[in-house]
């Protein structure tokens, strides 16, 4: 008996016989149809391959023309950075020219705006009523434009030549119409000459000659007059032409300063009552130094007598032959050696002991007068400096009343403050080395005296020993 799945089997296969059969041929058709699909593929391949190495051939020629080009543009591009490093290092030039240039065109201006200044603060006072007007207008003119020096120079140079032309008038001196205030207050108009520093005026008439010199508050000049047998040469000199002149370089200052400096009495007197008081200060302590000389005349220290000799006669004879070998003797040198002597015999200690007793006694005696002179030389500087301090609150006073426009009204406080240290440095001074000299002679008249008894006290041991040594051989 068959399994019943064998007959199923069976039955299967029968069925699917047809259906492979149709399958084989689909099969065929589709590899038919792959084969013609891969031939055109490869028509379509070898198309595309010819197609790309005609256009390959194109781009190796465009990028053969790219690359020249850009090397063209580099080689382009090089010199163009080297052309604007060169017009870089061409425009630094410039502009360090152009503010080389800009600094010098500012000295320019500062340099004629200094003479500017200076040409108007040398001008003669009486010059003034000529050039007024000409350098008002240069002056209205710089304070109309801004302060570029394109702009400030043209205009200096209208002063230039103003001073020019002043400078080549003045050669032969440079004439001009002009006002002048008299001595008595009026105001005449006359002939101005300017010759070298010097201005000279004479009046219409010729009744006013003279020099002409800045008046305070004014703006024509004072009048100077000439002496009055001098008036006819110089209106010759002005009518004609030639004639003589008198010439004052300073201008009329030095009489001025003459006059402002005064006696020696006016100058000290500046010095208010402390310049006084350390005047006399000043004249005690001369009277000290002179009462001091005398002091240290009269104690003179005399070496005539040799202190051994001396000391010597006073143990081995009798005391008054010592006495008169010191007779010649003057100063206080011997006091020291009578001293000596009259204590020789109680040993050469207690000699040598009062010995320098007589020289402590004399030294207040050469002391004295020196610390006065020492204590001048310490307080006049102080006192100077007193004078200068009232001084100076003198002046601040009267900045405070007047200002300090007037410096007329200021000179009486700033004297006295100069002057009271003048003094003060003038007493101080001599009666610092007159101390110091007095000191010395003092110091050596009793290293004097001191050295002689040393050698007198010295002395006495000597003979002492002797003495003894000789008791000694006689036992």
């Amino acid at each position: 008996m068959s399994h019943p799945t064998s007959v199923v089997l069976t039955l299967a296969s029968l069925a699917l016989l047809p259906i492979a059969h149709s399958q084989s041929a689909n099969y065929e058709k589709l590899l038919a149809d792959r084969d013609q699909r891969i031939e055109e593929a490869l028509q379509d391949y070898q198309a595309f391959l010819s197609e790309i190495g005609d256009e390959r051939l194109e781009l190796v020629s465009e990028i053969n023309r790219l690359e020249n080009l850009l090397v063209k543009r580099r080689d382009e591009r090089t010199k163009a950075q080297r052309s604007a490093e060169t017009l870089q290092i061409d425009l630094e030039r410039i502009n360090q020219r152009i503010s080389e240039m800009d600094t010098q065109l500012q000295y320019n201006s500062g340099v004629l705006s200094e003479y500017l200044n200076n040409f108007e603060s040398r001008l003669h006072i009486a010059e003034d009523q000529r050039h007024r007007e000409p350098l008002f207008k240069i002056r209205t003119e710089l304070d109309s434009v801004d302060d570029l020096p394109e702009n400030r120079i043209p205009i200096f140079f209208q002063a230039i030549d103003a001073g020019i032309e002043r400078q080549e008038a003045l050669l032969g001196g440079l004439p001009f119409e002009g006002r002048a205030i008299t001595p008595t207050g009026g105001v005449k108009d006359g002939t101005i000459l300017v010759l070298g520093p010097t201005a000279y005026f004479h009046s219409a008439g010729g009744s006013h000659t003279g020099f002409l010199e800045f008046n305070p508050g004014t703006i024509e000049p004072r009048l100077k007059p000439f002496p009055s047998d001098f008036n006819e040469e110089v209106s010759q000199l002005f009518s004609t032409g030639k004639g003589s002149l008198i010439v004052d370089a300073s201008q009329g200052k030095a009489n001025l300063l003459k006059e402002a400096k005064g006696s020696a009495l006016q100058h000290l007197a500046k010095g208010g009552w402390v310049g006084y008081a350390i005047l006399a200060l000043g004249g005690l302590s001369l009277l000290v130094a002179i009462l001091k000389m005398f002091d240290l005349r009269a104690t003179t220290i005399d070496l005539t007598a040799d202190p051994r000799s001396v000391a010597k006669s006073s143990i081995q004879d009798d005391s008054h032959v010592a006495e008169d070998s010191i007779s010649d003797v003057k100063g206080p040198v011997r006091k020291v050696l009578s001293t000596g002597i009259e204590f020789a015999k109680a040993g050469p200690e207690l000699a040598l002991e009062a010995m320098e007793t007589v020289i402590v006694q004399q030294r207040p005696r050469l002391q004295r007068f020196l610390p006065f002179l020492a204590t001048t030389a310490a307080v006049a500087p102080l006192m100077g400096l007193l004078g200068t301090v009232v001084g100076m609150i003198k002046t601040f006073t009267l900045i405070e009343v007047f200002g300090t426009g007037d410096a007329k009204s200021l000179s009486s406080g700033i004297s006295e403050a100069l002057i009271t240290t003048e003094l003060g440095l003038i007493v101080a001074i001599p009666a610092l080395v007159l101390h110091g000299v007095f000191s010395r002679m003092m110091r050596s008249r009793i290293a004097a005296m001191e050295d002689v008894a040393d050698v007198f006290g010295r002395q006495l041991s000597k003979e002492k020993a002797l003495s003894a040594d000789d008791q000694r051989t006689r036992v």
